[in-house]
């Protein structure tokens, strides 16, 4: 037993050891960031030589201060920002180092996020992911005030993504009632690196769109995602893309799910062209599409789940009266949803 307990405190103690080296090899990589005029603290994460995203509360044109892990101070400037997701694009005076980045995200792979928090930067925690598919992936991690736009790197200190906000659904209201945990939302870094690259060219972020609306259910045992709908007028519709058909990949990479439909498309800009590997009956076929440019400003959100950013203190601070009219209103809702869900379990006896 002793010889046991000597052996667990030696690999704990390893454990430790690794952590602690790769909290100071990613750590250069995020910095903190105050808004001058309103003394807002959140986090940034370093994309590019002069470069750093947050997902925040600030606007356009608004000047910032960055901070690193050392104290040194610089200014910086918004130059853009995307409405779906909150990301705000900063150009800094001061020349920083990114990281590497690693676009291949499994399920159940352990990722360390390190940020700002209540002010001060330091590691947040670590956790194992959820939900890889799409343009982000959830992560159980205790949040707090300032932690958005948090870097979340893998074991090796490559980005993976950055804090998105947290993630509310109704079959965790339950337990998150009774715990201080949460599940973050993890915005992709190739989703991140497309949007810096649109902005620094245009300022603006534009959504690809092919035109399609796809089948919720999907035999198990087909790869591939099923056409319930071309929309008329749409780039789908304009090269001949059936309802039936199905796609089972777009420029070589397999599509499992609607989600990976997305991911794939949204990464992409509008203008491109991409080849949709297609089955239509019994004949396999390859056809190139001019991807169009989505109208519509708010990616989709699943029904049951909620995306909320993570206030900074100083901003609650700030809006008391107004913060308590939401909460009071989501306290409400809960209630109501708490009810379903006791009518649901009754069902369910």
């Amino acid at each position: 037993m002793i010889s046991l307990f000597i052996l667990l405190s030696s690999y704990l103690s390893q454990i430790e050891k690794e952590v602690m080296q790769l909290e100071n090899s990613i750590s250069s990589f995020v910095v903190s960031i105050g808004v001058e005029k309103s003394e807002l603290s959140m986090t940034g994460t370093v994309v590019g030589k002069n470069h750093i995203v947050t997902v925040g509360f600030i606007e356009v044109g608004e000047k910032v201060s960055i901070e690193d892990r050392f104290g040194n101070i610089t200014k910086g400037e918004v130059i853009g920002r995307d409405p779906s997701t909150g990301i705000h694009l900063i150009k800094t005076e001061k020349d920083f180092s990114p990281p590497s980045f690693q676009t291949k995200i499994n399920k159940g792979q352990l990722c360390y996020i390190y940020g700002n928090s209540f002010g001060c930067l330091g590691m947040i925690g670590m956790g194992f992911l959820q939900s890889p598919e799409g343009i982000s992936f959830n992560v159980s991690v205790p949040l707090s005030p300032g932690n958005n736009g948090s870097g979340v790197f893998d074991s090796e200190g490559k980005l993976l993504g950055i804090l998105g906000g947290k993630v509310h659904s109704p079959i965790s209201l339950l337990y998150s009632l009774r715990t201080s945990n949460n599940f973050a939302e993890v915005i992709k870094v190739n989703y991140i690196l497309n949007t810096v690259e649109q902005i620094k060219k245009t300022g603006v972020v534009k959504k690809a769109w092919l035109g399609v609306k796809i089948e919720k259910n999907v035999p198990l045992d087909r790869m591939g995602v099923i056409v319930k709908e071309v929309i008329k007028g749409s780039p789908a519709a304009s090269v001949g893309i059936k309802e039936g058909d199905i796609i089972l990949a777009l420029n070589g990479n397999n599509i499992s799910n609607i989600e990976r439909l997305k991911e794939l498309i949204l990464i992409e800009e509008p203008g491109n062209t991409v080849v949709l590997t297609i089955i239509r009956g019994e004949k396999r076929m390859e056809v190139p599409v001019k991807l169009g440019e989505e109208k519509e400003k708010r990616l989709e959100i699943p029904l049951d789940l909620k995306i909320e950013k993570i206030i900074p203190k100083e901003l609650i601070e700030e809006n008391k009266e107004d913060l308590k009219e939401i909460l009071n209103e989501k306290i409400l809702r809960l209630s109501e949803e708490l009810e379903e869900l006791k009518k649901e379990l009754e069902e369910l006896k």
